[in-house]
């Protein structure tokens, strides 16, 4: 099976409807109404650079690239097309690289759109939902109303204060196949070994999660049985 990614220079947020349409035309070979930029010729640069093309693979190298095509890539987009098995090891890299070149990177089996993080003072919160939604410090009462919308579209939140220091909160079956009626809740300190998880039966525990973190209070970690994620 396979895995796709696109990705394109976007300077300006965009939601998950917005990035399906631009998608959709990306891959009938229309420029989807996005702007060429050097960005994403070196977002290609330095991802093949860590994950060659497999036509410059020897045939015992084949075997153990992520890719099923080689990333397809002009002045305007990135398509990237992975075997499923081998998603879950790059797909961080390709976020972060897509994240330092300032791009939009776009899941469409899921719906999933990541764009670019806005500037913001050091040490300031950001929080991301799913559909596109980005706010810089938000306060308590954005905190509930974001994550009162999670819904099986839209189907996490994530509160950073820095790369690798967040909590989340995912429900359904895309957020790692969480039950019905339950919320999975995350939280991590840097180090990928530091990555904790939850079920809990109640979005107020989410909530209070999300508070805790903003207010660098450390009340959650010993408020619920983490376990290592």
């Amino acid at each position: 099976m396979s895995y796709d990614l696109y990705l394109w220079h976007g300077p300006q947020p965009v939601t998950a409807q917005q990035a399906m349409t631009i998608c959709h035309q990306l891959a009938r070979s229309h420029d989807g109404g996005v702007v060429p930029d050097a960005a994403v010729l070196a977002f290609h640069q330095e991802l093949i650079g860590r994950f060659p093309p497999l036509e410059t693979l020897g045939d015992d190298d084949v075997d153990d690239s992520p890719w099923n095509m080689s990333p397809d890539a002009t002045a305007d987009r990135v398509i990237l097309c992975m075997g499923l098995s081998r998603a879950s090891k790059i797909g961080p890299f390709i976020l972060e690289l897509a994240k330092r070149h300032r791009l939009v990177c776009f899941d469409p089996s899921t719906g999933v759109v990541h764009n670019p993080p806005p500037p913001r003072p050091p040490s300031s919160l950001l929080l991301e939902s799913c559909d596109g939604g980005l706010i810089i410090d938000p306060g308590p009462e954005d905190l509930r109303s974001q994550l009162e919308r999670l819904s099986r579209a839209n189907f996490y939140a994530c509160l950073e204060r820095e790369e690798g220091w967040f909590v989340q909160v995912g429900i359904g079956p895309r957020a790692g196949n969480v039950p019905d009626g339950k919320f999975a809740l995350e939280y991590r300190e840097g180090d990928p070994d530091r990555h904790y998880r939850v079920l809990v039966d109640s979005l107020d525990d989410a909530v209070t999660l999300f508070e805790d973190f903003a207010a660098d209070r450390d009340s959650y970690k010993t408020a619920f049985a983490w376990a290592r994620y």
